[in-house]
């Protein structure tokens, strides 16, 4: 084990101001309203504003970033611009690749338990980190929405191609944006006094709770001290573990330093931990997805109001509209459950959707685009 070991209570006193809240496989069918299965909580996602857009662009166009594209669109007079990782799929084929470093966590809280992502997962002799980096968020699938083939890739990449099909179907064919190459950091290990965090019994394994205000801080202090380069991916990965802001249970949140450099943090977790299928890379998917659509998390949209959203959103945030919504894929003797990813078209109030197939959503969630709250 390395790296660096912080009790999180100690960083309490640093928090200052609050956090906003944002709030081919087979698709799972009835609707359920996602909750926690042990305790109170509502499983959500959290977005943390970070970084600076303008310097996060220049540091890319000089090659110290992840690549970043803008564009716009228009809705009843009023223009919207938003920036992504890669490229402009409207400008031809290119193939972007964003390095990732995972980070795996080890969460040791005061009961004596200790949950880390690189222990075997409840019932199984893999990792969560080896069962990441064997799941189509890293590794090629082939990927058919309603029949239409759109890449044997990663899953997100799929999800992108897919978002500006018409682009891609005939001017840019072989437009990409791949996580990789993959390395993984030596296990970071994290001390949970009971204020910061505690756990909770589980279906199998127990579950972790943990202040995400906290945590966050611990975060970016970690990617400092590890010096991963700006033009990497950090990723944060837990077991079981989940973050805390009012209450359970923040599956995930992607944010970005003070020196604009983006980061996501996932759960991996165990089936049964909720009513819905919200496991093993569910939350990676959708924390991947929206880092890349809304790296920056200052990409405004119309109003809108579904999935997690119990008040209007107003941000591109491709996840947040499915929570809770899976599809499955068997990959490498595992079935996994990545998330629903739901297209610029819907947010932009498109007709018909310029996405595969004239969706909305990857899984086709959505028949119409929403409409618009204030």
């Amino acid at each position: 084990m390395g790296g660096v070991t912080w009790r999180l209570a100690c960083l309490m006193a640093l928090v200052a101001g609050a956090l906003s809240l944002g709030v081919s496989g087979e698709a799972f069918g009835e609707r359920k309203t996602p909750r926690l299965l042990w305790g109170e909580g509502t499983p959500r996602y959290l977005k943390i504003p970070g970084g600076d857009l303008h310097e996060a662009l220049r540091q890319s166009a000089a090659g110290a970033n992840v690549p970043l594209w803008s564009g716009s669109f228009t809705f009843q007079g009023t223009t919207f611009p938003y920036t992504m990782v890669g490229t402009d799929p409207s400008a031809g084929s290119a193939t972007s690749s964003v390095p990732v470093v995972i980070i795996p966590v080890k969460f040791s809280f005061a009961d004596g338990t200790t949950l880390s992502a690189t222990d075997p997962v409840c019932d199984g002799t893999d990792s969560a980190v080896t069962l990441t980096q064997n799941s189509p968020v890293f590794q090629d699938v082939a990927f058919a929405p309603g029949g239409t083939y759109v890449g044997t890739t990663q899953y997100v990449d799929a999800f992108q191609r897919a978002n500006f099909w018409n682009a891609v179907s005939t001017a840019s064919p072989d437009y990409h944006v791949r996580l990789g190459p993959m390395t993984v950091a030596a296990t970071q290990a994290v001390r949970i006094s009971r204020l910061v965090g505690a756990t909770l019994t589980g279906p199998c394994a127990k579950i972790g709770t943990v202040n995400i205000t906290a945590f966050d801080i611990w975060a970016k202090q970690t990617i400092k001290a590890l010096n991963v380069p700006a033009t990497s991916l950090p990723l944060f990965l837990s077991y079981n573990t989940f973050w805390t802001q009012g209450g359970c249970c923040i599956l995930g949140y992607h944010s970005a330093t003070s020196n604009s450099q983006t980061y996501s943090v996932a759960a991996f977790s165990d089936p049964g931990v909720f009513n819905v299928p919200i496991q093993d890379i569910h939350a990676l998917s959708h924390e991947i997805g929206e880092w890349m659509d809304d790296p920056l998390i200052n990409n405004a949209t119309p109003g809108w109001l579904a999935g997690q959203a119990s008040v209007c959103q107003k941000n591109l945030e491709v996840g947040d509209p499915v929570t809770g919504i899976a599809f499955t894929v068997a990959l490498n003797n595992f079935t996994y459950h990545p998330e629903d990813l739901v297209f610029l078209s819907w947010f932009a109030r498109e007709s018909p959707s310029s996405a595969v197939n004239g969706w909305y959503t990857f899984l086709n969630t959505f028949a119409t685009p929403p409409a618009v709250c204030h």
